[in-house]
């Protein structure tokens, strides 16, 4: 969830010369040094499935699951691109998934092969970042909060202009990440996550501009470390994907996070099948796997991230369910107070979000 954009403008132009692959037909391929038809091998977010799982799948297959990390979209496409690694399966945010399609990463998912795809919410079906789900399955989705350890302080409202307000008395730090900073400062200001317009993205930066000059700012970070310092009492608040805060919550109760009035982001992870992968037809298996209501439900149960699976919803843990921030509303989402962070067009928007990000770090 985490991205730089100019990065992947870069890889855009690379892919034009990438070598399309034989249409894959479901049925395990010829096997190779890495095609054996016994090894799946995955790239997904750290920490973002559990062991479990994983190790039931093997028992089931008689097959060994090899998982790589990834901590942001941007570094899983350069390490795709540099076509070092063989892949089966990856787990790309929403908003980066055309972007993998126009590179050739990716093969049709072939959902008529998947039978437990009618699991899968309405909500979340026929997505326009693929419509028909021709590529993707959505895994896991999450929205962005703001998070305080209550043992320390009380926010005296749940709003954005605790941070991005003029008081600096609150210690805090923000995600290191552009998409979800530019997008915070631009719905505090009352505009789209998705602004591609000059004078909004001007007026998100100014305010960044003057975010990160704060006393109480200290850092850029990611979820778990943002979770730590909530816990060590060394910020006030943070923002964060709410899975990443309430997997620390269930264990401290006094770590809470709401969604600011003014609204927020959220978005979906999915999982892609990768042109190059070795065993096409395993990795369909594992997906299909993963679609079970109870296989589903145990991942959530872990990661605390948020679940589409419709038959998977009774079998989650009550705390999860417990969890305002966990379950945005119908409401939230007709509303605009929740928006999925969408891919921006190329060209000048782009180029104006990573001049902004690019400025911020560099402060």
């Amino acid at each position: 969830m985490k991205r730089a954009l100019l990065l992947i403008a870069a890889l855009l132009c690379l892919t034009a010369c990438r070598r399309v692959e034989p249409e894959d037909t479901g049925a395990t391929s010829t096997p190779t040094a890495r095609n054996d038809g016994r090894t799946l091998r995955i790239f997904m977010w750290s920490d973002y499935i559990d062991p479990e799982v994983v190790e039931d799948f093997e028992r089931h297959e008689g097959v060994r699951v090899v998982i790589d990390t990834f901590e942001s979209n941007e570094a899983m496409l350069a390490k795709l691109q540099g076509g070092g690694a063989a892949y089966d399966l990856a787990t790309p945010s929403n908003y980066v998934v055309q972007t993998m399609v126009r590179a050739g990463l990716l093969q049709p998912m072939r959902k008529e092969l998947l039978g437990n795809f009618g699991n899968i919410a309405a909500g979340f079906l026929n997505p326009n970042f693929d419509p028909g789900n021709t590529y993707t399955v959505p895994y896991q989705y999450a929205a962005t909060g703001l998070a305080f350890n209550a043992k320390r302080y009380t926010p005296p409202q749940e709003s954005w202009s605790l941070i991005f307000g003029p008081t600096d008395t609150v210690r805090f730090a923000l995600l290191d990440d552009p998409r979800e900073v530019i997008g915070a400062a631009l719905k505090s200001l009352g505009y789209s996550v998705n602004s591609s317009e000059v004078e909004e993205l001007r007026a998100a930066r100014d305010l960044l501009r003057r975010t990160v000059a704060k006393r109480g700012f200290e850092s850029f970070s990611g979820g778990p470390e943002i979770r730590n310092k909530l816990l060590a009492g060394s910020i006030d608040l943070g923002q964060i994907y709410v899975g990443d805060l309430l997997q620390g919550a269930a264990e401290d109760p006094n770590l809470k996070v709401f969604l600011p009035r003014e609204g927020t982001t959220i978005s979906t992870d999915t999982l892609v099948l990768l042109r190059s992968s070795p065993n096409p037809a395993l990795a369909r298996r594992f997906v299909d796997f993963v679609l079970d209501p109870e296989v589903s439900a145990a991942i959530s149960n872990y990661t605390y991230y948020g679940n589409p699976n419709a038959k998977a919803q009774p079998l989650l843990d009550p705390f999860l369910r417990s969890q305002r921030a966990f379950n945005p509303t119908a409401e939230d989402f007709s509303s605009g107070r929740v928006e999925f962070i969408n891919e921006l067009p190329r060209g000048t928007t782009t180029r104006l979000y990573d001049r902004i990000w690019t400025e911020l770090k560099a402060r």
